[in-house]
């Protein structure tokens, strides 16, 4: 179990099956933005954001957003303090 108490965690490696643009998506999302404030963060349009969302979600075998966001955060993607 991660510090996060969420599970084992998956392998970082799955990290290469994703581009760069798609990490930022990832941090992104991780980080709680809307799909409006990924696009303007990113300077891409809304439709890319739907679409590079949908294809994380496939590429790494997650369900839906949420399970993205575990998934950045047992992966390392963002280091946030531990709860006191």
């Amino acid at each position: 179990m991660t510090a996060w108490g969420l599970s084992a965690g998956p392998d970082v490696h799955e990290l290469d099956e994703l581009t760069a643009r798609q990490r930022g998506v990832l941090r992104c999302l991780a980080r709680g933005l809307a799909d409006h404030e990924i696009a303007r963060v990113l300077g891409i349009g809304m439709q890319v954001v739907a679409d590079e969302v949908a294809d994380i979600l496939r590429r790494l075998d997650l369900t839906d957003r949420m399970a993205a966001v575990v998934f950045a955060h047992e992966t390392g993607m963002l280091r946030l303090p531990l709860p006191r």
